[in-house]
């Protein structure tokens, strides 16, 4: 593909993902599914300048607003174009398969472009985040504001959880390695290995064996301190896509009983593959229709370790889903906050005396994390919190980077995604 090509399908995709309706992510596999003449650089090329925008979609709608210019698909690559200082009177040339030639707006946009300040911007414009999460955002993160929603709009590394469960774990670095993808071991979960570059994994010789899946280190980490280890009955209460279970399996070496629930049937079901995959045999599938289920009372005041990895406002996850942080707004967040009570508060008599209850989200927000739980605990008094050192000491080996009762991982000094984990100890 020519250069201006690429630009042309940045403004297809880019139209695409404003309706809002697909993933980007998803979008972009789809939209190259069906164009094999499209290399591996146009690919690449295409997927940069679209995260790109993503990630800076405040700054352009500013921009736009500064020089009248419609923040529509093709403006928004446009200004991303003349950021990147692209000659843009060359890209849009009007020639076939090329964007169309720039109209008496842009032109008109072009010196204003060039004068404008993106650092005097407001903070929620600098910092990419939704003006009405400004209050919420600066009481979480308090003195860690800029440096971790400047974090936050940074590309995510690949994290990879080396599996236990297969006898070549220890190799897993190496195999890697002749497969030229370069790894490094992380600080805090023994099990994670980075690559700085994005890797396609479907023709990783050790991804399609099942010695590493995908998972971040912060997942990692919520799995590690549930302490499934050695557990008859564990439960993964909302277990979406699988990465928790997987790990969970893993970690309980096959053994036990192992539940993964969520009330889409369909996520669950696609967990089969990678279960498979990754050799973990000791779960079992169950979709439930909600939280107060009839099927649950089964199992009340049995289970040793139940994992609530909770619906939440996915503040932590913006470097991977950039334009999630558009989507959400303050009714749907206060219905997430409503569901994880009801969560928290219809799964707790479903833990044993002497049992676990692990709270976990990828947001970074107070009120769906600390608020949370000192709320459940002020109205159960048969449960109290564990301090995570303590918690850390019985699990994991790494030096425990937390203060506190709690796991909070910031990308800023964690080089995570943003996680929250507590845990619950039934009396």
């Amino acid at each position: 593909m020519k250069p201006a090509a690429r630009i042309q399908s940045s403004i297809e995709l880019m139209d695409e993902i404003l309706k809002g309706i697909k993933p980007a992510d998803t979008l972009i596999a789809d939209y190259f599914k069906i164009r094999r003449y499209a290399g591996s650089k146009d690919r690449r090329a295409v997927n940069t300048q679209i995260y790109n925008i993503l990630r800076n979609r405040a700054k352009l709608g500013w921009l736009a607003k500064k020089t009248d210019l419609e923040p529509n698909a093709e403006n928004l690559v446009f200004m991303d174009c003349v950021l990147n200082d692209m000659d843009v009177n060359d890209l849009f040339n009007g020639e076939q398969y090329a964007p169309a030639k720039l109209t008496k707006e842009q032109v008109e946009a072009l010196p204003v472009l060039a004068q404008l300040d993106l650092a005097s911007a407001p903070d929620p414009i600098r910092l990419e985040y939704p003006d009405w999460m400004d209050n919420e955002l600066r009481i979480s993160l308090g003195d860690d504001f800029e440096t971790c929603l400047q974090a936050l709009n940074a590309e995510a590394p690949l994290d990879l959880r080396i599996n236990s469960l297969h006898p070549d774990h220890d190799k897993a670095q190496d195999l890697l390695n002749k497969q030229n993808i370069d790894t490094t071991t992380t600080d805090f979960s023994p099990l994670c290995l980075r690559s700085a570059k994005k890797v396609k994994l479907g023709g990783v010789q050790a991804y399609k064996d099942g010695i590493v899946d995908i998972q971040d280190e912060g997942s990692q980490l919520i799995a590690l301190l549930s302490g499934a280890k050695g557990c008859d009955l564990v439960m993964d209460f909302c277990a979406g896509a699988g990465g928790k279970t997987l790990a969970l399996g893993a970690d309980m070496a096959n053994k036990g009983h192992l539940y993964a629930l969520d009330i889409s049937s369909k996520r669950l079901y696609k967990m089969r593959r990678r279960l498979e995959r990754a050799g973990v045999t000791n779960v079992i599938l169950h979709p439930i229709q909600n939280e107060t289920d009839p099927w649950l009372k089964q199992f009340e005041n049995r289970v040793d370790r139940l994992l609530i990895d909770a619906p939440c406002s996915g503040v932590g996850a913006w470097r991977r889903s950039p334009e999630s942080r558009w989507k959400m707004t303050p009714e749907l967040l206060a219905d997430l906050e409503g569901r994880q009570q009801r969560i928290l508060q219809n799964a707790a008599h479903l833990v044993k005396i002497g049992g676990r209850m692990i709270y976990a989200t990828c947001s970074l927000l107070k009120r769906e994390n600390e608020d949370q739980i000192e709320r459940f605990l002020n109205e159960n008094k048969n449960f109290k919190l564990l301090p995570i050192s303590q918690v850390w000491a019985e699990t994991l080996t790494t030096p425990c980077p937390f203060e506190g009762d709690f796991m909070s991982m910031h990308p800023d000094q964690h080089q995570s995604d943003g996680f929250f984990c507590a845990v619950l100890e039934r009396l």
